[in-house]
């Protein structure tokens, strides 16, 4: 199998949270993604890491250095590490901003369960939280709140800033939102119909 090519960022150089850390933290975070799968996850495992990371200088940098190497990535917000059920694995949260793989390989590894979300998920829970606040904020009042013109506006803020970011998936995230909330609107009425009783 060919190697993957991986870039390092030129940004690097530059952010002050890997300017802090200790010289052989920067250099894992140099060498990691040779490691990480096209999604940029890989099993946390500092022993395994260790070998393919510092393969010749196993004796300046034993698998205690790579964990602390790790714990030092992690807490300046550069990796995560997580488990899913028994497995211990990491990720780079910002991969897709720094690595652009050609005809990528799909991960056989769990997601992160706090950055890995799909859309759905992420703006149900955002929705979840807004009705919420929504409903502490304005109490008994929230009953005389048009719900399908909330709804009408959240779409329009999702189109408005999918366009910002990607113009050619505003109206496919629109009409995303739409059929989350047909979904979500689906499944209150059955008990607004119990409540009525």
């Amino acid at each position: 199998m060919p190697e993957k090519i991986r870039s390092v960022h030129l940004d690097d150089a530059r952010d002050e949270r890997l300017a802090a850390l200790p010289l052989s933290a920067a250099l894992t975070w140099v060498y990691l993604p040779t490691a990480l799968d096209d999604e940029g996850r890989t099993k946390d495992q500092p022993a395994v890491l260790n070998g393919q990371l510092w393969p010749l200088r196993a004796d300046d940098h034993p698998t205690s250095a790579m964990d602390a190497d790790l714990a030092a990535l992690a807490g300046a917000g550069l990796l995560c590490r997580y488990r899913v059920g028994e497995q211990a694995l990491l990720h780079d949260p910002g991969w897709r901003e720094r690595q652009k793989p050609s005809r990528a390989t799909a991960s056989v590894l769990a997601p992160c369960p706090l950055h890995d979300r799909s859309f759905d998920e992420a703006f149900v829970e955002s929705m979840s939280r807004f009705t919420e606040q929504v409903n502490s904020f304005v109490g008994a009042a929230t009953s005389r709140i048009d719900s399908k013109r909330i709804e009408d506006s959240v779409t329009r803020l999702v189109e408005d800033i999918t366009y910002l970011m990607d113009p050619e998936k505003a109206a496919a995230k629109g009409q995303k939102v739409r059929k989350i909330f047909e979904k979500l609107s689906a499944n209150a009425k059955p008990d607004d119909a119990a409540a009525a009783e």
